[in-house]
């Protein structure tokens, strides 16, 4: 298959500290005694299986900060049904009741690293999203799972470098990426998020829109990219494979893509290194 290499590309943006770990979706406190007040009576999040990091102390998580009544009822359902767990036919109808109501309010759901010794959010998540009229990402919610149920074709990728201290973090929706960002960590705290989503993603739309048909109406721009399997190769190297498409009107097929991170004045340099078909 010919290989087709993009000319290297940088992008900076500053980097701090941060730290990471994880656990199934369960409290990673004790429960609190009940109070009248729901916000105080429950965890304040709830932790993604399979996101801890390395070295088990930090993860990612997500919560609903703004609508207390419906947290406290997720938190309670959770906690009483672990991951693995069987459900009868009225808890399944408790689940979907539960699964609905956080639904319609999605748009508050938030995500976070946190730190599961303390038992305590270090940063709320908020990266880039971009806008394009063939894809709708940018009104759809942060990841969200109750009892192993995820929002329909959403899915969730973290990855953790072997010494916990970067993490990325790949949000997909349909065909689309809503999100594709990397934090660093360190003693404990975390910077803001650098966005691989659109350098990556760029990157791949110059390659895939050389196969377009001719008079093809659509351009680049219109490119829906997903990334999945994302892998670290190297010490800060990594590879990702990724989608592209123009919704249900034409696909473009798979496509590697090879970029490292890598050290700068203030925090990371993400630097593509190539892309290529597959």
């Amino acid at each position: 298959m010919q290989v087709v290499t993009i000319s290297i590309v940088s992008l900076v943006m500053p980097f701090a500290a941060l730290h990471a770990q994880t656990q199934s979706p369960v409290s990673a406190q004790a429960s609190v005694p009940p109070q009248s007040d729901a916000s105080k009576s429950t965890q304040p999040f709830l932790v993604f299986p399979g996101t801890k990091s390395p070295d088990g102390r930090y993860a990612i998580a997500w919560g609903l900060p703004k609508h207390p009544e419906i947290w406290a009822k997720v938190s309670r359902f959770q906690e009483q049904h672990p991951a693995g767990t069987e459900a009868s036919s009225e808890e399944d109808k408790q689940l979907d009741e539960l699964f609905e109501s956080v639904n319609v309010v999605g748009d508050a759901v938030e995500n976070y690293v946190i730190d599961l010794r303390a038992g305590t959010i270090i940063r709320k998540l908020d990266c880039p999203r971009l806008p394009g009229w063939t894809h709708g990402r940018e009104a759809e919610p942060d990841y969200w799972t109750i009892a192993d149920r995820k929002p329909n074709r959403h899915d969730l990728q973290v990855v953790w470098s072997p010494q916990s201290d970067l993490v990325l973090i790949n949000h997909t929706w349909r065909w689309d990426s809503v999100t594709f960002c990397a934090v660093m960590l360190s003693n404990g705290r975390a910077t803001s998020e650098l966005d691989l989503n659109r350098p990556l993603g760029d990157a791949v739309r110059n390659l895939v829109a050389q196969s377009f048909p001719r008079g093809f109406q659509y351009t680049k721009k219109d490119l829906n990219v997903a990334f999945s399997d994302v892998k670290e190769v190297g010490d800060n190297k990594f590879s990702a494979v990724a989608d592209a498409v123009v919704e249900k009107y034409w696909s473009g097929g798979g496509a590697k893509v090879d970029f490292t991170l890598l050290p700068a004045s203030k925090g990371k340099t993400v630097k593509l290194v190539g892309v290529r078909a597959q």
